[in-house]
């Protein structure tokens, strides 16, 4: 519902004069307040009627430029909502005012839905380069796009509606506790958490962009205290291994994996020897990021970190043996002529990862070790190794590309108990 009410006030410099003040109302939505430049005399104004009092002809004029000014405004009111635009109180308010027009036309009120669209887009346009190679920002863009698809079915399920209809005034409290058991009761069918916690840290970003980027004064981040416990991130538990498990991997009898498969077990063992170097900043490992015979360095594709690690003999012995079989620049050959555009090599990488694993798996059950060992285990196996033999945190982060903080967080692991056991007997 559309309405225009005027609001009489006694001027400040001379009270005597009234100061008449337009409040404009939509429903769902803040009033907006416009000062008219109409005035008269404060005893004359009528509040009932919202008019002046008609005892002369002064004050009959001025109603009728009232009734004229109100109509004005109704009128285009009733045509944006004829066109079907989402509209604000803000923007009628300023819809004659020719000077800050441009102002009021970035006061747009966006669904949800298309807040979202307009994340999704922006990730997809930002490009970066990464030791000399275009990435996108490809994680963000499957996140919104996760929460949106899941936005989608959750109104449908909750509230019988399609999600494109709701605004940031229907983002409550109620609506962000229903999302959550929503999300819980999914996943507990699926066997998972639902995706719980990525879900509402990402909606409580669109909300946060929709209030300080596109000033949507309904779009109130602080509701989100009420999911807090929701947005906790569980204990991490790294899948780091034993450093006598990576021994054993080392000498294990090559004769039992085909070509392939030791190629998968040179990867899991360079990533290991080269500071616990991720699969994807591998796989585009350049030769570039090779500083002579000393160092290795490189700008970390998932993060805005730079890794600098010694480059050790054991690792340059994997890297000769690979030397000339790498397309073009990269180092390893895992992108071929048929890996050009950042999709492909991500697909790639991503059949890459699986066959390592299945790899790993085969070798965990030769050599008898219980836990799962997959490619990520030998970024924090480098991690815990480096600490336990006493070497300083902040220097095993810049091997490890990232923040002594992080390394702890989620890649060191305590292991070896017997030893640490016999250790501590030995010291007290």
């Amino acid at each position: 519902m559309n309405t225009i009410n005027i609001k009489a006030e006694k001027q400040t410099k001379d009270k005597g004069k009234v100061k008449l003040i337009m409040i404009f109302h939509k429903t769902g939505f803040c009033r907006a307040k416009k000062v008219l430049e109409i005035t008269g005399c404060f005893k004359d104004w009528d509040s009932k009627k919202q008019q002046f009092k008609p005892n002369c002809s002064e004050n009959e004029e001025k109603n009728k430029q009232l009734a004229e000014i109100r109509g004005k405004y109704m009128k285009v009111a009733e045509l944006w909502d004829q066109e079907g635009r989402t509209w604000s109180p803000a923007q009628w308010s300023g819809c004659f005012d020719i000077d800050k027009k441009k102002d009021h036309d970035k006061l747009q009120v966006k669904s949800v839905s298309q807040v979202i669209d307009m994340l999704i887009e922006q990730y997809e346009s930002k490009k970066r380069i990464k030791n000399g190679v275009e990435v996108s920002s490809y994680s963000n863009v499957r996140e919104y796009k996760f929460l949106k698809s899941s936005l989608c079915e959750f109104t449908r399920e909750k509230y019988k509606k399609q999600f494109q209809s709701f605004h940031f005034i229907h983002i409550t409290e109620d609506f962000l506790k229903s999302y959550s058991d929503f999300l819980k009761e999914r996943g507990a069918k699926n066997g998972n958490k639902g995706g719980l916690v990525h879900r509402l840290k990402k909606l409580r970003a669109v909300v946060n962009y929709a209030n300080t980027v596109l000033r949507n004064i309904n779009a109130d981040v602080s509701i989100f205290k009420s999911v807090e416990s929701n947005m906790k991130q569980p204990k991490f538990i790294p899948k780091s291994i034993p450093h006598s498990v990576i021994m054993q991997i080392e000498d294990i009898d090559r004769s039992q994996f085909s070509k392939v498969e030791q190629f998968h077990l040179d990867l899991f063992l360079f990533s290991f020897y080269a500071g616990g170097m991720c699969n994807i900043d591998i796989a585009y490992l350049n030769w570039d990021s090779i500083k002579s015979d000393e160092t290795i360095e490189y700008e970390r594709i998932k993060v805005c970190k730079d890794a600098k690690v010694p480059f050790i003999d054991k690792a340059k012995s994997i890297i000769n043996k690979y030397e000339t079989k790498g397309y073009e620049n990269y180092v390893f050959p895992i992108f071929t002529h048929k890996h050009i555009t950042e999709k492909q090599k991500r697909e790639r990488m991503d059949r890459l990862c699986s066959k390592v694993n299945k790899t790993l798996e085969k070798i965990r059950v030769l050599i008898g070790y219980d836990e799962k060992i997959t490619w990520n285990s030998a970024r924090g196996s480098f991690i815990t190794k480096m600490i336990n033999d006493g070497y300083n945190p902040a220097v095993v982060a810049e091997h490890a590309g990232n923040s002594p903080q992080i390394i702890f967080k989620h890649y060191y692991k305590v292991m070896e108990q017997s030893e640490t056991r016999q250790r501590m007997n030995n010291n007290f």
